[in-house]
């Protein structure tokens, strides 16, 4: 899944342009009744996006040390992340011949919210063994430990929505759904708001930055009230016989852009085998099911080295 915010300077070697670290954990039972599907689930989710540059300037002050040569970074980095436990509710719809649609709320009791995002510019003079910083800091974190702190609710409360529009045309289908798009609260959760501005030479005895920054900023503890984007997905399958489907789909992240995936489906008597390739994470993956039985995994290579791995498993019981 890839380094949170704690380790990320160690953990990830970055590409240009946007960077993405995830991890999404989920545990889910569910019943069908009719064309509505309930659910009782937990969920532990976390998303680190941001540029190149931010990740090799947390390398460079944090992991290699001070660069042998003049630098410059524009920093533009986010992380979240949440865990709760809920409820939710989801309806499948025939809108025309051809078309179906669905329609989904999920209730989430939150018991930890942590969010940072950090953007500005930092640069490295090499001639003068000097470190420049103009960057803003905001945090919301229930391991925030404020001086003064008042007692904040001990939970939060989130009420996301999913949905969807599907069109099979023989062969061939096309569709559109989001996820995870609604709204979060958080009454009285502490949080940080800091712009730190700083031109220091001092460097330790290997070679790594002391930061001394002029912080300007404070503390406070309000109503946290939040927006999620959720995720947008696109797919489109082609069933090439009664037995083989093949599709291509991507799922569009806020703050960092899509993520494609090609897959393909095949029946084997009672058995169907899948194959997929997450183009991002370069991750291969492969699953069977069998008599409700759902098997699936993928991972970019091999060993402790992997730096994107996927986990599935799931039974149906019931009448098929």
């Amino acid at each position: 899944h890839g380094a949170m915010a704690e380790d990320v300077a160690g953990q990830l070697d970055p590409r240009p342009g946007r960077n993405i670290a995830y991890l999404h954990d989920e545990l889910r039972v569910s019943r069908e009744t009719g064309p509505s599907t309930w659910s009782l689930l937990v969920r532990n989710e976390a998303t680190l996006t941001g540029t190149r540059d931010s990740f090799d300037l947390a390398r460079s002050g944090g992991v290699e040390g001070t660069p042998a040569q003049s630098r410059q970074w524009l920093v533009d980095a986010q992380f979240r992340s949440y865990v709760g436990a809920g409820a939710a509710w989801r309806r499948a719809f025939q809108v025309a011949p051809g078309w179906d649609a669905w329609f989904g709320l999920q209730g989430l009791w939150l018991t930890q919210w942590r969010e940072f995002a950090l953007k500005g510019p930092a640069a490295y003079d090499a001639a003068l063994r000097q470190w420049r910083f103009d960057v803003r800091y905001e945090r919301n974190d229930t391991r925030l430990d404020l001086p003064f702190q008042d007692p904040y609710a001990g939970s939060g409360q989130a009420l996301l929505t999913e949905g969807g529009l599907r069109w099979r045309l023989g062969d061939v289908a096309a569709s559109v759904a989001w996820r995870d798009t609604g709204w979060v609260r958080w009454r009285g959760l502490p949080q940080q708001h800091l712009v730190l501005s700083t031109t220091t030479q001092a460097v330790d005895s290997d070679g790594f930055v002391i930061y001394k920054p002029l912080a300007q900023g404070g503390y406070h503890q309000e109503t946290l009230h939040r927006k999620e984007r959720g995720i947008v997905t696109t797919r489109l399958t082609w069933a090439m016989s009664p037995d083989t489907l093949w599709a291509a789909s991507a799922d569009h992240v806020a703050h960092f852009g899509y993520l494609p995936q090609l897959a393909v489906r095949h029946r084997v008597a009672d058995a169907s085998l899948s194959a997929a390739y997450d183009v991002h994470e370069r991750r291969i993956g492969v699953g069977v099911a069998w008599q409700g039985l759902q098997l699936a995994f993928g991972t970019d290579r091999l060993g402790d080295e992997a730096r994107s791995r996927a986990f599935r498993v799931a039974y149906v019981w019931g009448e098929p």
